[in-house]
């Protein structure tokens, strides 16, 4: 009996600093190594060089071995050196995708994910929703639209001690993006996070202005 064919997917696992989103890309990268449908595909942004090189890492110190990219033409080869070598489709996995836009990733993320998906490729991808000031990252907002499965989670705040949805940056400062862990930011709820405050208060020290997108 013929198999039935794999339907491609996107699915996108989202939520504030410290949620467990590198934690659950890596249960569904052993889950696919599990089920054994795919060869598979593990990327990361080459700036995020926290804990490792050529890992993705969890905050708990959980990893495994992906490949730094820097631009399109660089997740385009990663993939087509893999599929090639099954001639089937392959499974893509990207950490921290927030980071896979300019000035740190040269094209366009989320329009490579849409001709994957039409060439039959799975997507499974996880990454800040928004950053301190409550303002959407643009790669992960146009994934979460276009996605067919979304999770989003929450981790707990360091104040109420509630699910927290938001990500607080502890100094008010100019710079949207500081990758960074614990030292730089915590988890906050709804109730205790004050980002509209701390917006306001970075644009009366003239840390930012506009809201256009970086």
């Amino acid at each position: 009996m013929k198999a039935a064919p794999v339907i491609s997917t996107l699915t996108v696992f989202s939520g504030p600093m410290f949620a467990g989103k590198t934690t659950s890309l890596i249960n569904a990268i052993n889950a696919a190594v599990d089920a054994n449908d795919h060869v598979l595909v593990i990327i990361k942004p080459a700036m995020d060089n926290r804990y490792a090189e050529k890992a993705i890492v969890t905050h708990d110190g959980i990893s495994h071995v992906a490949v730094p990219v820097a631009s399109a033409d660089d997740v385009i080869k990663a993939l087509g050196e893999a599929s090639a070598r099954t001639g089937k489709p392959a499974h893509l996995f990207a950490d921290e995708v927030q980071f896979m836009d300019k000035p740190f990733f040269d094209g366009e993320f989320h329009a490579l994910v849409h001709t994957f998906l039409q060439n039959g490729h799975q997507v499974t991808c996880c990454g800040l929703d928004m950053d301190w000031r409550g303002l959407p990252f643009d790669v992960t907002a146009r994934l979460l639209a276009m996605a067919d499965h979304v999770t989003k989670l929450t981790a707990r705040c360091s104040v109420t001690g509630l699910p927290a949805q938001k990500t607080y940056k502890r100094v008010v400062d100019g710079a949207r993006v500081a990758v960074g862990a614990a030292e730089t930011y915590e988890a906050r709820s709804n109730e205790a996070w004050e980002g509209e405050i701390r917006e306001k208060q970075g644009r009366d020290i003239g840390a930012f202005g506009s809201r256009r997108r970086i």
